[in-house]
């Protein structure tokens, strides 16, 4: 029983910690996989499975000299567990930055196809990742131009299959009044002193039915 117990516990960890890792950075936002990645997932959370054997290894080599034998699985099994989940929090952001920074130093210093990128956010996500949303004001429309919503960013998702949500504020009894019609947001932010101040994107999803008009101040773009 103690050697199927220590069998079961130990594919425990090779096959499942690697989850937790990208659980992890998912929910931190430095994970960003689309569509049809479920191969791609699984892959990633392989490779950390391997960098969280070899910590469980290091684990149950050392603390087999002060633990009973009864509990040594159990207790490594725990303890790596927690240092992963605290480990990949703290590594999270300064492993994507790295990673992004040595791929894109290889792309500018091979021959490599210059259009492969580490970045393969959606175009919303990627748009909206350089929005400050206390000033950033988004007019939606349908296709038809037919006013659905308008106000201040407050938060926004896209899922696998890019079904966009966003939660808009509505906009306050101030000079940045609503306008309502499409033709009427479209001067607003055509003319020359609003572009002075202003970064304006027109997002059009032919899937969701939507266009939605991005404002970002300047500075924040």
């Amino acid at each position: 029983m103690y050697e199927l117990n220590k069998i079961l516990l130990t594919l425990l960890t090779i096959g499942g910690v690697g989850f937790i890792n990208y659980i992890v950075t998912d929910q931190l936002g430095t994970t960003q996989l689309y569509k049809d990645a479920n191969q791609i997932r699984l892959g990633y959370c392989l490779v950390w499975s391997l960098i969280d054997y070899v910590i469980y290894l290091i684990l149950l080599q050392w603390l087999k000299y002060f633990v009973s034998p009864n509990w040594l699985q159990i207790i490594v099994t725990l303890l790596t567990i927690l240092i992963v989940w605290i480990g990949t929090s703290l590594l999270a952001y300064p492993l994507h930055w790295v990673t992004h920074k040595f791929y894109d130093w290889i792309t500018d210093h091979t021959k490599i196809n210059k259009s492969l990128k580490t970045d393969d956010r959606d175009v919303w996500e990627a748009t909206l990742d350089k929005a400050n949303s206390d000033n950033t004001f988004i007019y939606l429309f349908t296709l038809d131009h037919e006013p659905i919503s308008a106000g201040r960013l407050d938060r926004y998702s896209a899922d696998e299959v890019t079904n966009f949500q966003i939660n808009l504020l509505p906009f306050p009894n101030d000079k940045f009044e609503r306008l309502k019609s499409y033709d009427a947001v479209q001067r607003k932010v055509s003319a020359s002193k609003y572009r002075e101040k202003h970064k304006v994107y027109e997002y059009a999803n032919f899937k969701q039915n939507f266009v939605a008009i991005i404002v970002l101040p300047k500075e924040n773009s």
